[in-house]
């Protein structure tokens, strides 16, 4: 018997057409989503080494521990020295959001002053979006990905989509 994996809001979502210059949520299927934990005197190092990986996108979730992001098969998290690497893509859900108004979407769900320079470009947080943790990382200055547990994903979506309701917010599920 052969398992294919489909994420439930890749069927039940009601789906938008991308227009140029839009505000965007995008369910990105297939993300490989890992949590990397650094031994005892190694989150410098292995930092570093996450970084250095190509395709390899490390979040900040706490001192020395990231969920680590990628979008090829093959990411060489498996030979990575100084870490527990455990795969979590099963177990949570990875969107992305951008658009003019995509600070302004999810300023109304975050106590945080994304605004005011909280999150510069190319960094990442836990943090609550209305009841729910999320870890938000921001890609660009319209530009942000959020990771949250699977079980999880369809109650982001639908209070994404209530905040971007007045500034026409679509959504697609794209493949990795």
């Amino acid at each position: 018997m052969t398992y294919q994996y489909r994420h439930p809001l890749a069927d039940g979502a009601v789906h938008g057409i991308e227009m140029p210059n839009a505000n965007h949520l995008e369910l990105v299927e297939g993300s490989g989503i890992f949590s990397v934990l650094a031994f005892k005197g190694q989150a410098d190092a292995l930092y570093a080494a996450l970084k250095a990986l190509p395709g390899v996108s490390p979040r900040k979730v706490g001192p020395g521990e990231w969920l680590v992001v990628t979008l090829e098969k093959g990411s060489g998290l498996g030979e990575i020295a100084g870490a527990m690497v455990v795969d979590q893509s099963h177990g949570r859900t990875h969107f992305r959001l951008r658009g003019p108004h995509a600070l302004r979407i999810l300023m109304k769900g975050v106590g945080v002053d994304l605004a005011g320079g909280a999150l510069p470009v190319g960094e990442s947080a836990m943090m609550a979006f209305q009841h729910l943790t999320v870890n938000l990382a921001r890609s660009g200055d319209d530009a942000f990905e959020l990771i949250v547990l699977r079980s999880f994903a369809e109650s982001l979506y639908h209070d994404l989509r209530l905040a971007g309701r007045e500034f026409s917010l679509s959504f697609a599920v794209a493949e990795r």
